[in-house]
């Protein structure tokens, strides 16, 4: 990519793999809706020109040895990498965004941030483990535990993933989706884990609600539906302009709740998802859309950008 809405099929040199990096054979890459935004109007953190892609799997041609990528490139050293939170280490540079990512036959990347792949997991679902860690990374900020309730805002791929992160912790999900050709095609997922799903959720009382849409109405909707000491997870960032009435300051004051904010996952979510993917094969093959070409890719970018599709993965 070397412009917005450009991205051009071109034959580039072969990544030169460092000390402490390790060449891999890219087998297959998702493309996610943070893919889709840089491509129509960029990122903060995109350095342009860049190969995108940071929802990877591979394998080491040498060794055959298969991994999924963290895609962060974490400094290792800083108070917050030494606290085991190298996802908000301040060095950080990120894959297919500061440094080239998995839209490549071929890709180097660090000894540090491989996970291990079994055997039987297929490739175009490991590549989905960076998604559903960023949603453990988002429970866990939530504090999610047993038995609580849980409201996810956004039916898109990564909602229901966080519906599968926390029915894995014994909670209960519940997703709110408004776009009905989402609803549909999100169905049989949700029915394999029965997990409830509708365009509006008349029920209260919540112990966690989400954001996995980036409206601010969400927050504000979603604060009404939070029992008195619920937590509010900050997990998709917000578009647009938009105000914060002195009201929900009060309501957060006069009820307790707490409000948690989530960005990306550590290698150790990483590892996590990678299990949860394994027990949960045939439900996360429910979410793959469609495993398309590199030369396909454009197009489904501005597929995703029409707000009615799950997951595309690219097979490299």
């Amino acid at each position: 990519m070397e412009a917005f809405n450009e991205l051009n099929l071109l034959e580039v040199d072969l990544p030169v793999a460092e000390q402490d990096d390790i060449l891999l054979k890219v087998s297959h890459c998702a493309l996610c809706r943070t893919d889709a935004k840089m491509f129509r109007q960029g990122q903060r953190d995109l350095v342009l020109p860049r190969i995108l892609g940071h929802e990877v799997f591979g394998f080491n041609e040498q060794t055959g040895e298969r991994f999924v990528i963290w895609p962060g490139e974490a400094c290792g050293v800083c108070e917050e990498c030494l606290k085991g939170h190298e996802n908000l280490c301040s060095q950080m540079r990120i894959m297919g965004f500061h440094r080239d990512g998995g839209f490549a036959e071929y890709l180097s990347v660090s000894k540090s941030s491989v996970i291990p792949v079994p055997e039987n997991l297929p490739g175009h679902l490991a590549c989905l483990a960076e998604p559903l860690a960023s949603t453990l990374n988002a429970l866990e900020q939530a504090r999610v535990e047993k038995n609580e309730r849980i409201l996810i805002y956004g039916g898109g791929p990564v909602g229901l993933l966080m519906s599968l992160a926390a029915q894995s912790l014994g909670a209960t999900a519940f997703v709110v989706e408004k776009n009905p050709p989402k609803l549909r095609k999100s169905e049989k997922f949700r029915s394999s884990l029965a997990i409830e799903g509708s365009p509006e959720c008349r029920l209260k009382d919540f112990d966690v609600v989400v954001n996995a849409a980036p409206s601010l109405s969400i927050f504000h909707e979603g604060m009404s539906k939070l029992r008195s000491g619920g937590c509010f997870c900050l997990f998709s960032g917000f578009t647009g302009e938009g105000t914060f009435p002195v009201s929900i300051l009060n309501e957060i004051h006069y009820r307790q709740l707490r409000l948690a904010g989530a960005y990306g996952s550590t290698r150790r979510h990483m590892e996590k998802a990678v299990l949860l993917l394994n027990l949960f094969q045939e439900s996360v093959s429910y979410l793959v859309e469609e495993v398309i070409e590199l030369d396909q890719i454009p197009l489904a970018l501005e597929a995703i950008l029409s707000g009615d599709t799950l997951k595309f993965v690219a097979k490299i």
